[in-house]
């Protein structure tokens, strides 16, 4: 019996353009109701999560950065964080560099505030409300607080589509980093430490609560999702989901724009 549910939020729980649809969000509140465990795994910071608490009303655990970080939903709180190792991250960066000489970078941090920094030729994809503290490669992991890295390459590279660049870095740096992307339509690369993943921290967030494998299902759409699809014993895909979450999981849903997920949970809750 399915006593775990993680979802991931963009492109799965919310829909096109980022609002959560009133079916989803009733079905939320059934499995509070029910004694169903729903998780959110995303690879967002905890920067981007505050509007996820007032939006779904839904509190409890989150996985952000890709499974790096557990987040008190309702009061913003950092539980927990796997660091990236400032050697790995430095010679990742470096191989990076080797293949583009104009890669740019950026780093999430284990802070509350301040907690992302960039380099002097990053371009953040989306806006922040202040401008972003400048630093170096070095001064961003002297801070010994970097959960994720980011690259983004140069105009160079635009023969590259998300996919192949993503195993244009596997080929070079699978060694040192968890490497995955997060959307088809963007050029960026997202590491976490070797061995952190989505899968890694929904394995560590299940035990924690007390639910075995065989308890857990997980739901998502891009490449960031696929190790914990993998790793649950039930995996979905959303209909819209990349190629590579529906040939490993157990099943495809409806859409994040046809309340998927609202309808599995209350399949899930159905079956209990």
């Amino acid at each position: 019996m399915t006593r775990l549910l993680a979802t991931d939020l963009d492109g799965t729980l919310l829909q096109t353009g980022g609002t959560i649809s009133e079916v989803n969000r009733a079905a939320l509140a059934r499995a509070r109701e029910e004694g169903l465990d729903v998780v959110f795994v995303t690879g967002r910071p905890p920067r981007w999560m505050s509007e996820i608490f007032e939006m779904t009303g839904h509190p409890g655990w989150a996985l952000c950065a890709n499974g790096a970080m557990t987040l008190d939903i309702a009061t913003h709180e950092i539980i927990s964080a796997d660091l990236l190792d400032p050697v790995a991250g430095l010679e990742m960066a470096a191989r990076l560099t080797d293949l583009d000489p104009e890669m740019a970078f950026a780093v999430e941090l284990a802070l509350p505030h301040n907690d992302f920094v960039i380099d002097a030729n990053y371009r953040p994809r989306w806006e922040t409300q202040t401008d972003p503290v400048r630093m170096s490669l070095q001064e961003m992991f002297d801070t010994g607080k970097v959960v994720k890295l980011l690259a983004r390459p140069s105009a160079a590279m635009s023969s590259h589509d998300a996919d192949s660049f993503l195993h244009a870095a596997e080929n070079l740096a699978a060694d040192l980093c968890d490497i995955t992307h997060s959307d088809i339509n963007d050029l960026m690369l997202e590491m976490s430490g070797l061995g952190i993943n989505k899968g890694s921290g929904l394995a560590k967030l299940a035990a924690s609560r007390g639910h075995t494998v065989d308890e857990v299902a997980a739901v998502g759409d891009m490449p960031n999702d696929v190790p914990m699809i993998k790793w649950a014993s039930r995996g979905f895909a959303v209909a819209n989901a990349h190629q590579w979450v529906k040939d490993v999981a157990t099943e495809v849903i409806a859409s994040n724009d046809e309340h998927g997920v609202g309808q599995l949970i209350d399949r899930l809750i159905d079956e209990r």
